[in-house]
């Protein structure tokens, strides 16, 4: 068996764990939600997302130092030097301690001048937002301090016990979503506490596993000056790119508070726990295929790079199509079900409009991945981070204007659509491959795919009355009719031969 043929088995193993992961966090996330929206009402259900997202947003340099980790622990396997991973180890953490003791300091001293001064909250629920706020720092603080255990994991494709942790992770917020109702006294400010303590158990459960199980996780206090330097030079232009996103998100999440309230925020927030579920089974694909792309990358097998590329991205796309059609088909009915009828204002355009970005953005995840594996990144980074951020300034112009809220949305499709090209471009400058062989292996597929799957549920959904019964119909034909266009025009002939294979096995133990 070649090598190749055993890394792409790797990669479909990993996968199908992130997946099962995934579907379960999916089902259990869906009715934590509701039941947590129910338990705080629409106004603190608001205040902790513009709250706690505010705290995320100083988590940008945390972002930059995710995507450094991971890329440096990848190279350094792929060029099979065991004692360079250890310096990775320990220069990383010293990264992580150093960027988490800034990262409080700046929330402490800015973040509370913000909620008190600038944050549009109720005055009787400001106490209570600040021990959402307090309780959310420290959980960040925890985060940080996690990453290099968990850019352990990934990089050795221990996809198991990644799956295993984020399961038990939503199962924990599922007990809460259960005992929430139950508490006599603050819910919010008891939300802000459990969400803590589940915090506190992801950063153990990776810490033991990695400290047991990979050998370069050994801490000696020493200082390597040159392993530094070179880690946070090459974090630093992840830097533009984590920052730009981050205010992109949450910058916008908090021009919609001061121009609309914490109602839209509600709403905001439920659209975008669609967008977390559905983004998930993208990332999956991503850290299924990221370990072998930086290893091949570090190996010189240049054209199994490219492939690498190209697959993820029709992966990717077709994941995130496939899952949002049915939910954009249905969205009215899925809400009221959902959310047992308590949908805030805008959350159906706002889902629908969120959607749609994804799967414009769902194309240029594997152009970044491809990116960080070539590890040329400043102009890349620095370039597209402009474009990402300019979604801020021309938000808050429309809205000044007296745009209603859902334009903030409109803006962030029409910045996907300048930024996937320029990625393309800017790619090219750095790593060998066509755009014609781009254009043929992806981007034509796609488009075609995304013409011809809609047809026949769009029919069945106007031609039925809103029930179960046309959800159910809706979804099933939309992936049976998925999977077959997405087997004659999405994989390429090498995958096609892959699924025959796997079909073949299946049907002889059975």
């Amino acid at each position: 068996m070649s090598d190749n043929t055993s890394n792409n088995k790797r990669i479909a193993k990993n996968t199908l764990f992130l997946y099962i992961r995934m579907i379960f966090v999916l089902l259990v996330s869906l009715y934590s939600t509701r039941a947590i929206l129910n338990a705080l009402g629409v106004v603190d259900y608001g205040i902790y997302n513009v709250v706690a997202g505010f705290v995320l947003m100083f988590a940008f340099l945390n972002s930059s130092m995710t995507n450094t980790i991971q890329r440096f622990f990848n190279f350094e396997r792929g060029n099979s030097n065991s004692d360079n991973l250890n310096k990775v180890y320990i220069t990383s953490l010293q990264i992580q301690i150093t960027l988490g003791i800034i990262t409080v300091v700046l929330l402490e001293i800015i973040g509370i001048w913000y909620i008190n001064n600038k944050m549009v909250i109720p005055v009787d629920r400001i106490s209570a937002a600040m021990c959402v706020f307090q309780f959310s720092v420290i959980s960040l603080f925890l985060l940080i301090l996690q990453i290099p255990y968990g850019a352990a994991v990934v990089a050795h494709e221990k996809m198991g016990f990644y799956a295993i942790v984020s399961m038990v992770d939503v199962i924990l917020k599922l007990f809460i979503a259960f005992i929430l109702p139950y508490i006599p006294y603050d819910r919010l400010i008891y939300y802000g506490i459990f969400m803590l303590i589940i915090s506190i158990a992801n950063i153990f459960l990776y810490f033991v596993y990695a400290k047991k199980n990979f050998e370069e996780i050994r801490y000696h206090h020493v200082f390597y000056r040159q392993q530094f330097i070179s880690m946070l030079a090459f974090s630093g232009w992840n830097v533009f790119d984590s920052f730009a996103y981050t205010m992109q998100g949450q910058g916008l999440n908090m021009l919609m508070n001061v121009f609309f309230g914490p109602v839209v925020n509600a709403a905001r927030g439920v659209a975008y726990q669609v967008q977390a579920a559905l983004s998930g089974f993208t990332e999956n694909i991503a850290v299924a295929f990221k370990p072998q792309l930086v290893e091949s990358y570090a190996k010189n097998e240049f054209e199994r790079t490219k492939n690498l590329m190209f697959c993820m991205s029709r992966l990717c796309y077709l994941m995130v199509f496939v899952l949002s059609l049915p939910i954009s088909i249905e969205i009215e009915y899925i809400l009221n079900m959902w959310l047992g009828g308590e949908v805030p204002e805008y959350t159906s355009i706002f889902t629908n409009l969120i959607l749609l970005n994804m799967l414009l953005g769902s194309l240029n995840l594997p152009i970044s991945q491809a990116i960080q594996a070539v590890g040329k990144i400043r102009i890349y980074q620095t370039v597209r981070s402009v474009i990402v951020i300019s979604a801020l300034p021309v938000s808050w112009l429309i809205l000044a204007d007296g745009t209603p809220a859902y334009m903030v949305f409109v803006v962030l499709i029409i910045v996907n659509l300048i930024n996937q090209p320029v990625s393309m471009f800017l790619l090219r400058k750095v790593f060998n491959y066509s755009y014609l062989d781009y254009y043929r292996k992806v981007l034509l597929p796609c488009l075609l795919f995304s013409l011809i799957t809609p047809l026949i549920p769009f029919v069945i959904h106007s031609l039925m009355g809103e029930s179960w019964g046309r959800l159910a119909i809706v979804g099933i034909i939309s992936i049976l009719f998925s999977a077959g266009a997405a087997y004659f025009i999405i994989l390429s002939k090498d995958e096609q031969y892959l699924v025959k294979v796997f079909v073949e096995k299946v049907k002889n133990k059975l």
